[in-house]
């Protein structure tokens, strides 16, 4: 029965159709990865979350720019200031910039 839905599609429906089953499949995919980890994470752990190489995760945690602690010569990170820091990277619309600026001028006095 399936093979007679995939012939019906012409290549246009299928790509499309192939498109939101591989979403849904990787979906899955991060969404277990994500949910086994743990809330402290290891250096090993914390690179792969981030999708970085050791020895960047290390330069920047030894630069301060990755929220992370010591505890004697090993390297600990919350899971849940790793999200943070990321979403502190959000780069801004322009349409949000331009809110802001409007704000600014209409709220600043000369």
């Amino acid at each position: 029965m399936a093979t007679a839905f995939l012939t019906n599609l012409d290549e246009n429906e299928f790509k499309a159709f192939l498109k939101e089953a591989l979403r849904e499949i990787m979906g899955e995919a991060i969404s277990k990865q994500v949910e086994s980890l743990p809330e402290i994470l290891d250096v090993k752990q914390a690179a792969k979350f981030l999708r970085l190489k050791l020895t960047t995760l290390y330069e920047k945690t030894s630069r301060k720019l990755v929220p992370h602690f010591k505890k004697g010569n090993k390297l600990y990170f919350h899971y849940s200031e790793l999200k943070q820091w990321i979403k502190e990277g959000k780069v801004k619309t322009s349409s949000e910039i331009e809110g802001e600026a409007t704000t600014y001028t209409l709220t600043t006095k000369k």
